[in-house]
C-alpha cells in the first residue's frame, strides 16, 4: 500500500496471494491502526462496487539526520518526513561536540506531534548515539550513509560519494544486500579529504586513483559508480588512464561510471531511501 497508495481488498488479496478472509482481517487491523483509510466505492468489473482503501502516509514519520563538517564544528540537520518522503518539519544546529543526548530535544519534540517509525543517522555520529537512541525511542534506528541512497541495483557494484571537503562514503551491492563501506577516511592517502585543494588537479587525481586502487584490490567490484560534485572531462580521462596503469596486472578490472551529483538530487535520493520499507 505504501508503494501503490490505493487498492481494493480483492486487489490486495490477488497481489499478495492471500485468501479474502486473511486480507479482510489485515485491512481491518491496518485501518484500526490508522495506516489505511477508506476511500470511495469503485466499480468491480461486473459485480457490486467495492471499497477502495488509501495508504495514510501521515500515520507515522521518519526522522532523517544529515551531518557535515564546518570549520571547528559539525552542522547537523533534521528533516521530518511522512512515509511518502514529503517534508513535515526541519531543524538545523551547529555543535562543537556531538554527544549521546545532542539529538534528544529535537526528537522529543518531533515525537510529541508525530509517531516516529524510523530514525536515520549519518555514520559520522558514531555508534554511541545510535545505541542511546535505540534505548530511548521505541522505533527503528539505523545508520543511513548517503552513498546507500545512490545504489542503483546493479549487482557487484561499489557506489562512492565524493563531495568537496568531506571524506568519501561508500556502499557495495553484493548478493542482493547493500553493505556500507565504513572508515574510508582512514585509508593511507597522500592528503586529507577535509583539507584537499581541489584546484591541485594532480593531487586530486592521485588521491582518487589511490583510493580506487585500494578498494578494487580489497573488494573486487565489477563496477564502481562515482558520484561527485567536481567532475570534468580532463579529470575523468586522466583517472581512467591512471587506474588502468596501476591495475595492469589484474585479470578483471572494474568498469568506472561517473555521475555529477547536486545537493538537491542527493537530498531527494536520501529522502526516498529513508522512507523505503
Amino acid at each position: 500500500m505504501q508503494q501503490h497508495q490505493r487498492a481494493t481488498r480483492p486487489q490486495i488479496a490477488t497481489a499478495l496471494g492471500l485468501s479474502q478472509v486473511s486480507t479482510n482481517a489485515a485491512v481491518a487491523a491496518l485501518e484500526a491502526e490508522g495506516k489505511l483509510r477508506r476511500g470511495d466505492a469503485v466499480p468491480s468489473g461486473g459485480g457490486r462496487p467495492v471499497r477502495e482503501y488509501l495508504f495514510n502516509a501521515r500515520h507515522a514519520s521518519v526522522a532523517l539526520f544529515t551531518a557535515s563538517p564546518e570549520a571547528h564544528c559539525t552542522r547537523i540537520s533534521l528533516e521530518l518526513l511522512d512515509l511518502q518522503g514529503r517534508h513535515l518539519e526541519a531543524a538545523e544546529a551547529r555543535f562543537a561536540q556531538v554527544h549521546e543526548e545532542s539529538l534528544d530535544d529535537w526528537l522529543d519534540t518531533a515525537s510529541r506531534h508525530h509517531t516516529l517509525q524510523r530514525i536515520c543517522l549519518p555514520p559520522a555520529l558514531g555508534c554511541g548515539i545510535l545505541r542511546h537512541l535505540q534505548q530511548r525511542y521505541h522505533c527503528e534506528v539505523r545508520e543511513s550513509p548517503a552513498a546507500e541512497a545512490l545504489v542503483n541495483g546493479r549487482q557487484e557494484t561499489l557506489t562512492l560519494l565524493l563531495l568537496r571537503g568531506q571524506a568519501p562514503q561508500g556502499a557495495i551491492l553484493r548478493h542482493g544486500k547493500v553493505t556500507p563501506c565504513p572508515l574510508l577516511h582512514l585509508l593511507p592517502l597522500p592528503a586529507d579529504w577535509e583539507t584537499l585543494n581541489y584546484a591541485d588537479h594532480t593531487l586530486v587525481e592521485e588521491m582518487l586513483a589511490k583510493l580506487l586502487q585500494l578498494l578494487t584490490c580489497t573488494l573486487a567490484p565489477a563496477h564502481i559508480d562515482l558520484h561527485a560534485d567536481f567532475w570534468n572531462d580532463r579529470l575523468i580521462s586522466r583517472l581512467n588512464f591512471n587506474l588502468s596503469t596501476k591495475l595492469r596486472g589484474l585479470d578483471s578490472k572494474p568498469q568506472l561510471h561517473f555521475a555529477t551529483i547536486s545537493p538537491e538530487t542527493l537530498a531527494t535520493r536520501q529522502r526516498r531511501s529513508a522512507v523505503a520499507c
